[in-house]
């Protein structure tokens, strides 16, 4: 079966979801300056499109 191609914006929203549950199940806070924040999530994003898996950037 062919994996569904997810759009960068599916891939987007789904890296952001993946990164505030991490958040909120430890002891972790997101990084003080969003910008760094959101250039993470838009790496897992782009490595899901890319790679079909949300890899560390």
């Amino acid at each position: 079966m062919a994996e569904k191609e997810v759009t960068f914006e599916e891939a987007l929203e789904r890296a952001r979801r993946m990164s505030e549950r991490y958040v909120q199940r430890g002891p972790y806070r997101f990084f003080p300056l969003g910008e760094i924040v959101e250039n993470i999530q838009h790496g897992l994003a782009k490595n899901l499109v890319n790679h079909g898996r949300l890899y560390c950037p």
